[in-house]
């Protein structure tokens, strides 16, 4: 994988890491968001769930691999090849993804903050920078 995507990348997701890590702060004090606070927590999943397709894909494409256009065929084969280390239920993540970016109008809030509260978003975290390591 390409040094500059994995430096810019790992800064991408200390930023990502450190903003939910204040959410999740923000949560122990009270079991509600500001809306436009939300807003950007919902937006910080989003944008960690697609950082983690991506260095998927990267990781496929760096190995000379054939990348498959849907993301959870690519998590599907890294599990196979043995270079996913989590145990991240992906179809749910992604699901999640889908949810925030197409089905906006019918997403429970509750959702979001209970996966900010329960810091769940720590798995991609670690799939993230656990295969950024090893690269």
């Amino acid at each position: 994988m390409d040094e500059i995507y994995i430096a810019a990348m790992q800064e991408h997701l200390a930023q990502l890491a450190e903003e939910l890590e204040e959410l999740s702060a923000l949560l122990e004090v009270s079991e509600r968001l500001p809306q436009l606070i939300y807003r950007g927590a919902e937006r910080n999943l989003q944008l960690l769930t697609e950082a983690c397709i991506g260095i998927a894909k990267q990781t496929l494409k760096s190995r000379a691999l054939a990348v498959p256009s849907d993301a959870r065929q690519s998590f599907i084969k890294l599990r196979a090849l043995g270079l996913d280390p989590t145990d991240a239920d992906w179809n749910r993540i992604i699901g999640l993804r889908n949810a925030l970016v197409h089905d906006y109008l019918n997403f429970d809030p509750a959702v979001v903050l209970q996966i900010i509260k329960a810091r769940k978003y720590q798995v991609l975290l670690d799939f993230a920078f656990g295969i950024l390591r090893s690269c």
